[in-house]
């Protein structure tokens, strides 16, 4: 025998030991020094390989590295893991745990299942040589003369690639390999760069690994070889749509989370904290060797934090899971909206000089929205193709859910004189963290191709952007006020609410501005305050829904309804019973 060969031998005696009875401390060990030899790996593949031929495979699970084994990335585009393989995983608990290869008979896999316990050592180690190859169903040929090997296509080219199905108010960062668009494949490789807006994805389409995926900006995410996703950081939520055990998995900075069919899962994975969210089936988190934990197995309702950072709780935190961090787990429905007489009289005993509704459209081309204030003809004109939501007995407008422009304006300017004293008051919802306007009073004077200044910004917040607004805190409510009217993004006062507003949840907003004191409220609680001697400019332009009336820039998306106009200050008790009226709780007076 070549002295060479007796390693070797001696690896293949074990590994065939390890089939038919447990395996002392000292031979777990000795396998583990021969798979490291110099072939070692190749040999323990070739022999796993000629195991397999003879396995009924339809009933075993090997290892758990068939779904979306990742490889190792080189791209600087992300920073998906870099040695992603079993060896980085601790053992599994016991009762998922199964020998390498399925058994010859029903008795060898009754027999093998009992001690699969004692065996997991030589489980994982034997995975550690799998570890070392592509692995494509159950064939592992790397170890193969490559004349043993007819020629087949790749990984890549065999899996249908994913593609954007949807996209809502998205903006795509630079970073990435391409900018999106609808129904084209983004292939093996491709990094996006979400920066705001909801994109949704379907990979595996017609295959057991078949889901949607939304992400949400900011949030950047890699397309495996397998066609399943990578994320790099930000926010997502997946539906699987197939049915089978862990049909989809998605590769995080912490580790592989896979999910089983028909089940959903979100993931949130922002500076040096991850969380897996599953709310509804089952979902399996196979952490990173850095964490020191065992495979993390989430039933319906269950959440896990992680941390990669220093100062914070390294290890694995259990929670009950919510849908409030991921707004695209919820519907446009969610949350109703169903006011009746008793909130429009309470709104109307104030003397609103504009109040609009959004009930029903009257008039000829181009529409409009009845002002049911006191004064007339400040009717809101349509501008685009907004669309309309019905809760109950009320209907609201629906802004900014396509690329075409959805807004109203007024073609009667207010307020007629400049004002010491004033509120704007509005139910808002938005659909997603973005940059948009709610409600501005802009110049109706054209500066240049189609801009306007603006005396008055009611906005939402993204959770970043491009500019100096990312010192005013992301995913806040902006109320601005700037007299002369101004287009410089920080000109003018600024308040910014201290709380982050909530996504797809009706919120009540006011900006009002008594004497020196300007201040936001939000759900009849103070939000910000500032002080400011300067009045309202007069003869503005009502616009509500983007930042310049003929120009789609900057679009509100989301919900909106009974927009109020004032003259004067309320008084925080009458804001706080307007809100009463509307059957919301709030504090009492």
């Amino acid at each position: 025998m070549n002295p060479h060969d007796q390693p070797l031998d001696e690896l293949r005696t074990l590994i065939l030991k390890s089939q038919s009875e447990e395996l002392s401390e000292a031979e777990t060990v000795e396998l583990n020094r021969l798979i490291h030899l110099p072939g070692g790996a190749e040999e323990a593949a070739r022999l796993l390989d000629q195991l397999c031929a003879f396995t009924d495979v339809g009933s075993s699970n090997l290892l758990p590295l068939e779904e979306g084994q990742p490889e190792t990335r080189q791209d600087s585009h992300h920073t998906a893991p870099s040695a992603f393989n079993t060896a980085t995983f601790p053992e599994p608990p016991a009762e998922r745990s199964r020998p390498v290869v399925a058994s010859h008979s029903n008795r060898d896999r009754s027999r093998a299942e009992s001690r699969s316990v004692g065996w997991t050592r030589a489980y994982w180690l034997v995975g550690l040589a799998a570890s070392h190859l592509v692995i494509g169903s159950f064939a592992w040929s790397l170890a193969r003369p490559a004349r043993e090997v007819a020629p087949v296509a790749t990984l890549a080219e065999k899996v249908k690639p994913p593609q954007i199905v949807s996209m809502t108010a998205c903006v795509w960062g630079q970073g990435g390999n391409s900018v999106p668009t609808l129904g084209k494949p983004i292939h093996h490789g491709e990094v996006l760069n979400l920066v705001e807006g909801v994109a949704e994805l379907k990979t595996g389409d017609g295959t057991p690994n078949e889901a949607l995926v939304r992400i949400e900006g900011p949030a950047s995410i890699f397309i495996r070889e397998d066609g399943q996703l990578g994320l790099n950081h930000g926010t997502l939520t997946a539906k699987s749509l197939g049915f089978g055990s862990e049909q989809v998995s998605i590769i995080t900075p912490i580790g592989l989370v896979s999910i089983d069919g028909q089940s959903s899962v979100g993931l949130v994975s922002l500076g040096d904290s991850h969380e897996v969210h599953l709310f509804s089936g089952r979902a399996f988190v196979r952490t990173l060797s850095t964490f020191g934990s065992s495979e993390v197995r989430l039933e319906e309702g269950d959440a896990v934090r992680l941390s990669t950072g220093t100062e914070m709780d390294s290890g694995v935190v259990l929670f009950e899971a919510s849908m409030a961090s991921f707004a695209s787990a919820r519907s446009n429905a969610f949350d109703p909206l169903s006011l009746d007489e008793k909130y429009v009289n309470a709104v109307l005993e104030s003397s609103p000089d504009i109040y609009w509704r959004f009930e029903g459209l009257e008039g000829s081309y181009p529409q409009h929205v009845k002002n049911e204030g006191k004064l007339p003809d400040s009717h809101a004109r349509v501008v685009g193709n907004p669309g309309w939501r019905q809760y109950r007995g009320n209907r609201v407008a629906e802004l900014g859910l396509t690329d075409a422009a959805s807004a109203f304006t007024a073609d009667t300017l207010w307020p007629s004189e400049p004002l010491d004293n004033y509120t704007i008051e509005a139910w808002a919802k938005p659909q997603l963290y973005h940059h948009g306007e709610m409600i501005c009073l802009v110049d109706p004077a054209e500066r240049r191709e189609g801009r306007h200044d603006q005396a008055l910004l009611l906005e939402t917040f993204a959770r970043e952007w491009f500019y100096a607004l990312k010192v005013l805190g992301p995913n806040r409510i902006r109320f601005n006020h700037r007299t002369p009217p101004s287009g410089v993004v920080l000109d003018g006062k600024n308040l910014v609410s201290e709380e982050q507003y909530q996504v797809r949840v009706w919120q009540h907003v006011v900006a009002r501005k008594s004497g020196n004191e300007l201040s936001l409220w939000i759900d009849g609680n103070l939000a910000a305050q500032q002080e400011d001697e300067a009045p309202l400019p007069a003869n503005m332009q009502i616009l509500i829904g983007q930042l310049y009336p003929t120009k789609n820039y900057r679009p509100y998306v989301g919900q909106i309804d009974e927009v109020a106009f004032y003259d004067r200050a309320l008084s925080k008790q009458e804001i706080r019973r307007h809100i009463r009226a509307s059957g919301r709780l709030v504090d009492f007076d």
